[in-house]
């Protein structure tokens, strides 16, 4: 049991760790797309910062000059959609996989389950989970992980316990299918989408971040006037809450979305308001604050995973220790912290590479007495993964 509730809080801690990573969906660039051609879309979504991609191709260009293009600039399609209909058909989904690994994404995306006008029945849920079910393994089994995105008329009542959309997460097989969380059609029946995301931990592995403008009418029917979508920060989705949640549940890629009149204005204040919530300096806050809890509670897995395998240790005295060192002290008490206080603390962050310096206030055990110690603290982080890893230290009096 004991080692079961280690590998729960370690799975916890991993998913707390990751850093998030924003991109857009293409359709959030079709102003730009229109005015001024795909080469030079490109080029302005990077300047914006942007790297990351929802969706593949280009009209009138093949994906081989579609793809050159990507490469030239930097950008990675990292999710593709496919239609339901293709989903039903074992050879229609090599085909999309064999798409999908051309462009090197990570995730196939279905966008909608079929069913007629706004009657979304039981019967409707339960062909979505089979087909879903069938097809994510066999994405699975090719190295590409398969999500569903919902639009809110799952969360209808049924004649059984909770919603449909419940149903859904308890029949969806978690190792072949999860969720893209598109937020505003989460909110749009009335749901709360940094609450789903605690509620199903792990289950998210994308989002469409969209606000909706204050005053809109919940439905259930996965329908909303377009202009409701607002500039991020702006609506009544609450997407400060929704990334903090997406921080602790272990959502790695953000996708905007736009689907308004004004995307190629309101592009740039959704990316204001995303960097105003400063996502890598706060992952990385987290990661320092799970390192001090495993100095004082020292446990196998949770040092293993929070450091590098490069790992530098130099404590004040001069002695450096390897990872191997470093763990091996914790572990047998030859290290003993009793308390640790880190203030003065200073982030900066360059690509995947940061440094971290502040002060600690130590108590530190050793037989029977304590003695406290107060050092000026540099670390050394590295992304890895998407996850911070600490890969060098070192302590001064």
């Amino acid at each position: 049991m004991k080692a079961l509730l280690t590998l729960a809080l370690i799975a916890i801690c991993t998913l707390q760790l990751q850093a998030q990573e924003i991109g857009i969906i293409m359709g959030t660039a079709r102003d730009y797309m229109r005015s001024e051609g795909v080469e030079s879309t490109l080029i302005k979504l990077k300047n914006m910062g942007i790297k990351y991609l929802e969706g593949g191709g280009a009209r009138g260009m093949s994906r081989e000059e579609y793809k050159a293009l990507l490469d030239k600039h930097g950008l990675q399609v990292m999710a593709m959609g496919t239609g339901f209909e293709n989903l039903e058909k074992p050879e229609e989904v090599a085909k999309h996989i064999d798409n999908v690994k051309f462009y090197g994404a990570k995730y196939a995306v279905c966008y909608w389950i079929p069913h007629k006008g706004d009657d979304f029945t039981f019967e409707d849920m339960k062909k979505g989970i089979r087909v879903f079910n069938a097809a994510g393994k066999q994405f699975a089994e090719a190295g590409i992980e398969f999500l569903y995105h919902a639009h809110g008329y799952e969360f209808r009542p049924y004649d059984g316990p909770g919603t449909m959309f419940d149903y859904m997460m308890e029949n969806l097989d978690q190792r072949y299918v999860n969720l893209e969380m598109d937020v505003f059609w989460m909110r749009n029946p009335g749901q709360n989408p940094a609450k789903l995301m605690r509620k199903y931990p792990g289950r998210v592995k994308v989002t469409h971040l969209k606000d909706r403008m204050h005053g809109s009418i919940d439905n259930l029917n996965g329908r909303q006037d377009k202009e409701r979508n607002v500039v991020l920060g702006d609506g009544d989705v609450n997407i400060a809450e929704v990334m903090k949640a997406a921080r602790e549940t272990g959502v790695q890629y953000h996708f905007i979305e736009d689907e308004s009149a004004r995307t190629g204005v309101q592009l740039p204040m959704h990316l204001a308001f995303l960097r105003t919530l400063d996502l890598n300096s706060k992952a990385l806050d987290q990661s320092v604050l799970q390192f001090h809890e495993a100095l004082v509670k020292p446990d196998s897995m949770a040092l293993t995973y929070l450091t590098a395998e490069e790992l530098t240790y130099g404590h004040s005295s001069g002695v450096i220790e390897d990872k191997d060192a470093f763990r091996n002290n914790l572990l047998t008490g030859q290290t003993n912290f009793t308390r640790i206080d880190f203030t003065d603390q200073e982030i900066t962050i360059k690509g995947d590479v940061a440094w971290v310096r502040g002060v600690m206030d130590a108590d530190l055990l050793s037989g029977q007495n304590t003695s406290n110690i107060k050092l000026k603290i540099l670390y050394v982080w590295t992304k890895d993964s998407g996850i911070w890893k600490l890969l060098a230290r070192q302590a001064v009096r």
